[in-house]
């Protein structure tokens, strides 16, 4: 039965009632498909404008993060985790090592 379709001081039946969603019981099943980013961050450099202008292909641009340092991984922008860069089919891939705590 529509809403449109009930008369005035008419009940739904049990049948028909919903329960409204309780605060926090959002299952993971409503939340598949949903598209986020995700961005793998390898490291940062500090550049004056002059430096980052006379870049050309082949440059170097040195990182502040060595060799063995993680890899961190950011859900829209949230830390969520590191892990350590790996070959996956001769592609790049993230192995995580660490969860990152709750803020």
């Amino acid at each position: 039965m529509s809403v449109s379709t009930m008369r005035s001081g008419e009940k739904l039946s049990p049948a028909e009632k919903t329960e409204p969603p309780k605060q926090g019981a959002i299952s993971s099943d409503m939340l598949r498909g949903v598209r986020v980013a995700l961005d793998a961050r390898l490291g940062r450099a500090q550049l004056a404008v002059e430096e980052m202008m006379a870049l050309k292909q082949g440059s170097v641009v040195p990182l502040q993060t060595g060799l063995a340092d993680n890899v961190e991984l950011y859900l829209n922008d949230v830390l969520i985790a590191r892990g350590e860069v790996v070959a996956v089919d001769g592609k790049y891939g993230i192995r995580i090592v660490e969860i990152a705590s709750a803020p």
